[in-house]
C-alpha cells in the first residue's frame, strides 16, 4: 500500500461505503426474541460509551502530535480507530435487528434541532472515513521519518476537525433520543 495511500483510500472507502450498504438494507430477520430484545437495548448506550472514548482518544491523539509525541499520537489515533470500528459493528448489528428509535419529543424541536443535528452527524461521518482511512494507511505503512513529508499532516488536521465533531454530534444526538425525549 505504501506509495499508493490514495488508491488504497479509495478502494478501502468504497469497501466500507459498500459492506455498510449492504448491511444497512439487508432484510432483517423475522423474529427477535428476548435476546435480541434486551441486546438492542444495551445497544445504544455501549455506541455511545465507545464513541465518547473514540472522541477523547482523538483529541488526545491531536494533542500529543502538537506536542511532538508521536509515540502518544499513534496509540491515541489508532485507539480512537480500532474504537470506531467497534462502534460500526454495533450500529450495524442494531440496525440489523431493528433497533431504529425514532425521536419521541416536541415537532418543533425534532425539525430544527434533532434533524440539523443528525443530519450534520451523519454527513460529516461520510465525509470523515476517506480522511481516516488515508491517514490511518499513512501512519502504518511509511517510516515515522516519512510521515511527516506526505499530506497527512494537512488530511490529519481535517480528519480530528470533521470527526470530532461527528462524534461529538452522536452523543448530542444519544442523549435527545435517550435520555431527553
Amino acid at each position: 500500500m505504501r506509495g499508493t495511500p490514495l488508491l488504497g483510500t479509495l478502494l478501502a472507502t468504497l469497501s466500507i461505503y459498500a459492506l455498510l450498504s449492504y448491511l444497512l438494507l439487508a432484510q432483517r430477520p423475522v423474529s427477535q426474541g428476548p435476546g435480541f430484545t434486551l441486546l438492542v437495548g444495551v445497544l445504544p448506550h455501549l455506541i455511545a460509551a465507545v464513541n465518547l472514548g473514540a472522541l477523547a482518544c482523538l483529541l488526545l491523539g491531536w494533542r500529543a502530535i502538537r506536542r511532538g509525541r508521536v509515540p502518544m499520537h499513534r496509540r491515541f489515533m489508532g485507539s480512537a480507530f480500532l474504537l470506531i470500528m467497534a462502534f460500526l459493528i454495533m450500529y450495524v448489528t442494531r440496525v440489523y435487528l431493528g433497533g431504529i428509535k425514532a425521536f419521541g419529543g416536541p415537532e418543533v424541536v425534532y425539525r430544527w434541532i434533532y434533524l440539523p443535528t443528525l443530519t450534520i452527524h451523519v454527513s460529516l461521518s461520510i465525509l470523515s472515513i476517506p480522511l481516516v482511512v488515508y491517514n490511518v494507511l499513512v501512519g502504518l505503512t511509511y517510516p515515522l521519518g516519512e510521515v511527516r513529508r506526505t499530506a497527512h499532516p494537512k488530511v490529519g488536521r481535517w480528519a480530528v476537525a470533521l470527526w470530532s465533531t461527528s462524534l461529538t454530534l452522536g452523543i448530542v444526538v444519544y442523549v435527545m433520543l435517550n435520555h431527553l425525549y
